[in-house]
């Protein structure tokens, strides 16, 4: 494709030009940033003939040389031609336009300014050239900017510290040209079709300077080569090929009934009231690993209101029926243990296997607290500020309340709300959510104070960095090392720097299934203590009292109580499911049974095929199961 060298929307050039005298001008719009990114030297004779005061290179009785220099010398890049169409051109001129309409009228209203001069029509060369096509960028991303950062991208080890020196920094994320996903359009897919859509789209050049220096909310972009590994809105990886009855959704042992009853399991195998103890670490391990999977997956489920008989609806609805045996009364009175499916991406389960969604990200960037879309944030967001939503209810510092969960105003249930939904499951959970909103709250505050000047995006986007640097740490600092014992250095090791080629999509087998350990590290009870680490008049609460009620949260003390009883509780091995878990979860249900029958419903294959997937033997009898998992807790 061929466009003359210059056209309306390439390099545009203002109407009006600083002059100190004739000879001494800035001739171009961008002459002040062009000097301040070098180009006064890179680009000498060009600078010298039209950025003159920019360059300090005023010279007296220059004309005849500033016109020859014009015509033979290049202006500075500031982006590659672009292919456009004659209506968005129309559309970018147009907002041009616009824009210095509205310079003029500031100019004109402050008698400070100087007074600008017309500037002579340039002399262009009717010459053609061949362009490569790209994206055009972004309006509010100056093409001298956005060309700096396509030059700098390479640069991973020292680029965010050049974007920072060279005011590169755009903080405000651009999705013009595609249709992101949210959680909204996820839910109403949802309960409409029992099925949910998938982003299947990215577009990194438009904001490049954006994805260089910070995280876009839904998780595109972070591998510029690969940008949809690892966003939001798309299926979950596999190690191995899906395992369905009927080899495209029917949950395994659903057809062909060779597996065992997952309540019969979790009765003979997993359910404990034992607990064995790790007196090195407390419980707030145990925490830390359920607010670090919500922050890297959240399966979509089929709702509860389509699961309401007991019998097996087909991509809807599983039923775990009961032994004759059954001890548990309020199992017995439902007939059945009831588990909604998780909801299938639209499409797959068909004519190709079924597939399963993650709504956030998989990268640990804080979506439990921020959300995984751009139109999810605004729900935590204190409107165009760098501050996330809090308020003050009943002496405490709390989030924000979920007021669409309220039937009127006089009769409003304690439910918060979050970048993630799950936030009201647990008490120490939502003690993580809090406690996470308030620091960055804190470090926007701080970054408010040292540079007065930055708008609310600019706070937003540096606090939420900071803070998805804290988790970063605690991850692999705190957590993996105590989690995975000696194998940490050899599982995880040094870091090495950005690789593309690592795709960073959570794999279904470890969401499914291995990242579920952590259900066993669940203890019956928590205390709860004052600032002196004695208990607090409330006194403790057992661990389902703490599920799905907020209110103790609000009327009970709030956070520092939950956090302070967390802490010198010692963890719980997770060797066996407390009963708690397996015969009280949510009223009436099962969460050890419900785990195992997750793993059919995503079509996991069997433990012996994972183990020759590892190139471990078939085990046929219990004494041949691997100690592989021997490590954790062991340093």
């Amino acid at each position: 494709m061929c466009l003359a060298a210059r056209s309306s929307d390439d390099n545009p050039i203002a109407t009006n030009f600083f002059c100190k005298r004739p000879g001494c001008c800035d001739q171009h719009e961008w002459c002040k940033f062009w000097a301040s990114v070098g180009e006064c030297k890179q680009n000498a004779e060009w600078m010298e003939a039209n950025c003159q005061v920019s360059c300090n290179t005023c010279h007296s009785a220059r004309d005849e040389q500033i016109q020859n220099l014009k015509v033979r010398s290049p202006e500075p890049r500031t982006r590659a031609n672009v292919k456009t169409s004659v209506a968005l051109r129309r559309k970018l001129l147009k907002q041009r336009i616009e824009n210095k309409k509205s310079k003029k009228g500031q100019k004109h209203s402050s008698p400070k300014k100087k007074a600008k001069l017309q500037n002579p029509k340039a002399q262009v060369a009717n010459t053609k050239v061949k362009v490569q096509e790209t994206i055009v960028p972004r309006v509010h991303e100056p093409a001298a900017i956005h060309e700096r950062c396509r030059r700098i991208q390479n640069e991973s080890f020292i680029m965010a510290d050049l974007m920072w020196r060279e005011n590169l920094v755009i903080p405000t994320e651009d999705n013009t040209g595609r249709t992101p996903l949210s959680v909204d359009d996820v839910v109403r897919s949802n309960i409409a079709h029992a099925c949910v859509p998938r982003m299947d789209e990215a577009e990194c050049e438009r904001s490049l300077c954006y994805n260089l220096y910070y995280r876009t909310m839904d998780g595109t972009c972070n591998n510029l080569k690969h940008p949809l590994r690892g966003a939001a809105f798309r299926p979950y990886n596999r190690l191995m090929p899906p395992d369905y009855d009927d080899g495209l959704g029917a949950p395994v042992a659903s057809i062909k009934q060779d597996r065992p009853n997952p309540r019969d399991v979790t009765r003979n195998l997993i359910s404990s009231r034992q607990a064995v103890l790790h007196h090195e670490y407390n419980a707030l391990l145990m925490q830390w690993g359920q607010f670090l999977i919500h922050d890297m997956a959240k399966t979509t489920l089929v709702p509860s209101a389509k699961c309401h008989v007991c019998q097996n609806i087909s991509g809807i609805c599983m039923m775990v029926p009961l032994a004759s045996d059954e001890p548990n009364e309020g199992f017995k009175k439902e007939g059945c243990i009831r588990i909604s499916r998780s909801s299938a991406i639209c499409g797959s389960g068909n004519r190709k296997p079924r597939q399963q969604l993650n709504e956030n990200t998989c990268y640990i960037d804080g979506s439990p607290i921020y959300g995984s879309s751009v139109a999810d944030q605004k729900k935590t967001r204190e409107g165009n500020t760098g501050f996330l939503k809090i308020q003050k209810f009943n002496g405490i510092k709390t989030l924000p309340f979920d007021t669409s969960k309220c039937r009127s105003r006089e009769n409003c249930s304690v439910v918060f709300l979050a970048g993630d939904s799950r936030v009201n499951l647990f008490m120490g959970l939502t003690s993580f959510h809090l406690l996470l909103t308030l620091e960055h709250n804190r470090i926007a505050t701080a970054l408010h104070k040292m540079n007065p000047k930055w708008n609310g995006e600019r706070l937003y986007h540096e606090a939420r960095k900071i803070v998805g640097g804290e988790i970063h740490a605690v991850t692999y600092r705190e957590y993996l090392p105590k989690i995975l014992g000696s194998a940490f250095a050899g599982t995880v090791g040094e870091y090495h720097g950005y690789d593309p080629h690592v795709d960073a999509t959570i794999v279904n087998e470890f969401n499914a299934g291995g990242f579920r350990f952590g259900h066993g590290m669940i203890q019956e009870f928590y205390p709860r203590l004052d600032r002196h680490n004695r208990n607090t008049s409330f006194g403790g609460y057992r661990f389902v009292d703490g599920t799905l009620h907020s209110d103790h949260f609000v009327f009970e003390g709030g956070v520092d109580p939950v956090i302070r009883g967390m802490m010198f509780t010692p963890v719980k091995r997770p060797q066996r499911i407390t009963t708690t878990v397996t015969e009280k979860m949510f009223g009436s249900t099962d969460l050890s049974t419900i785990n195992i029958q997750r793993g059919r419903d995503h079509g996991l294959p069997s433990y012996n095929e994972f183990r020759r997937l590892c190139g471990l033997r078939v085990a046929r009898v219990f004494d041949d199961v691997s100690l592989c998992c021997a490590f954790i807790f062991q340093s």
